[in-house]
């Protein structure tokens, strides 16, 4: 992490941490949904007191961001980040209060210094791991990357290597000799091989080894174990040889626990704030079509628990009946059952469906505890009976509001893509990838990409 870097990291922070003052004052004595059940009984200071405070405290915020390792040169993963911002800014946030019992001038709201750290813990994080994002797609360079063996066979590498953006692939599938294959890689300027042990004969893959190791390519072998990846591959040598055990990854203990409060404060800061919103969408689609504002259904959810499941209302009154006459149109393979042009969908079902505005009311089974803002979808109880093992993985985690598969195409995804993104989710879950996940949604949502 570069000094430039740092300082900008550092100049992010006090506009944050200033908002975080503003936005807090705003909240406490103006923002009526607050107001409402707390209501300022001492009436509402100037601004510039909190104005004067925030100049008086900026060093001590500063400081405490220092020493709680904000600034360092290297980069953390984001749930220890999450826990260095948290420590910095509670410790920023309890020398403020005491610096407010020395100034004598005005009185200050403890719930203002609450809120104001709750804002600032959230602000700063995320502005850490969007700034630490950004670093890395200036720097990282685009490689050149050769998946060779057969088609069948390296399917698993061409589409795990598909899905990141710094890596150019090419595929290999037909070829004669080593010498072809060298040839190709020269060609395309390749810095990396990838294939699989099923590919070649075990002597052809310690030859092509030596020989891509004496033009400075380095040569990867894939175990057949990718194809059956079901969490994390350990490997055992302690008995003399290699001994591969396939371990569960699952959202549990501390991890969970982590997941669940972000869950919780988002989906609580989300409903308050588009409340009115809410509240107009519901009278529209009351006034359009008959029925319910609400579509309730019932859902499979971690670990095969049944819960009800809320959305706004898009189709028609009848629609469940009618889809037994339309199945044989989906226009999607698999279970799942997707059709463009859906006659069972309301005018302003059409339009909440475009922006993805029906599925807002999933927050409250969020609040529930029996979604996650982020996880695979929940699970339709028909389309479940069809899954084969892989797919039923997917039950492993809470489902979520929003997913890594809605933002890579949405609905214009196979069945085994979304599959294959949703077990990828639940194996290399972390903090950070639930927040760049809930960031690219919004430019999923407003992209005409599978939205339908």
């Amino acid at each position: 992490m570069s000094l430039i870097f740092r300082f900008f990291l550092a100049l992010g922070d006090i506009i944050l941490l200033h908002l975080s003052f503003v936005g807090a004052y705003y909240i406490r004595f103006y923002w009526t949904p607050f107001t409402r059940i707390i209501p300022p009984l001492k009436g509402i200071p100037a601004w510039h007191h909190y104005q004067q405070l925030f100049y008086l405290t900026l060093f001590l915020w500063l400081l405490s961001f220092l020493f709680s390792g904000f600034y360092k040169k290297r980069f953390f993963p984001a749930l220890d980040e999450f826990i260095i911002v948290l420590k910095g800014t509670t410790f920023a946030t309890v020398l403020t209060m005491a610096i407010t019992f020395l100034y004598r001038e005005a009185e200050f709201s403890r719930i203002v210094l609450s809120i104001i750290w709750g804002l600032s813990s959230l602000f700063i994080f995320i502005w850490h791991e969007a700034a630490k994002t950004l670093l890395r797609l200036a720097t990282v360079r685009t490689k050149n990357v050769l998946v060779v063996g057969r088609s069948k066979d390296v399917n698993a590498i061409k589409r795990i290597l598909k899905r990141h953006g710094h890596i150019r692939p090419y595929f290999l599938f037909e070829y004669g000799d080593e010498n072809e294959i060298i040839k190709y890689a020269d060609e395309k300027n390749i810095s990396e091989v990838f294939t699989t042990i099923s590919s070649f004969t075990t002597d052809k893959l310690l030859l092509l080894s030596d020989m891509f190791e004496k033009k400075n390519v380095q040569f990867k072998i894939v175990p057949d174990l990718l194809q059956l990846r079901q969490g994390e591959i350990l490997i055992d040598e302690s008995l003399g040889m290699p001994v591969f055990t396939i371990r569960a990854v699952s959202l549990a203990g501390i991890n969970f626990l982590y997941k669940r409060v972000f869950d919780v404060i988002v989906s609580l800061i989300a409903l308050s704030v588009l409340f009115p919103f809410l509240l107009m969408i519901a009278i529209l689609i009351k006034i359009t079509s008959f029925g319910s504002i609400l579509y309730m259904h019932n859902r499979m959810g971690y670990m095969g628990k049944i819960f009800k499941f809320y959305k706004f209302r898009t189709m028609l009154k009848d629609a469940e009946a009618m889809l037994e006459k339309i199945k044989h149109l989906s226009e999607r393979e698999g279970p799942v059952f997707k059709m463009k042009n859906d006659p069972r969908i309301t005018l302003i079902g059409r339009f909440l469906r475009r922006f993805s505005i029906d599925e807002i009311p999933q927050l409250i089974n969020v609040l529930q505890g029996d979604m996650s803002l982020v996880g695979p979808r929940p699970q339709v109880l028909w389309e479940t009976a069809a899954y084969d093992t892989w797919a039923k993985r997917r039950l492993r985690v809470l489902p979520g509001v929003t997913g890594l598969w809605q933002t890579s195409g949405r609905a214009s995804l196979s069945y085994e893509e979304m599959i294959e993104l949703d077990i990828y989710y639940i194996e290399n879950w972390s903090l950070g990838m639930d927040l760049k996940i809930l960031f690219k949604t919004l430019p999923a949502i407003f992209s005409k990409k599978g939205s339908y």
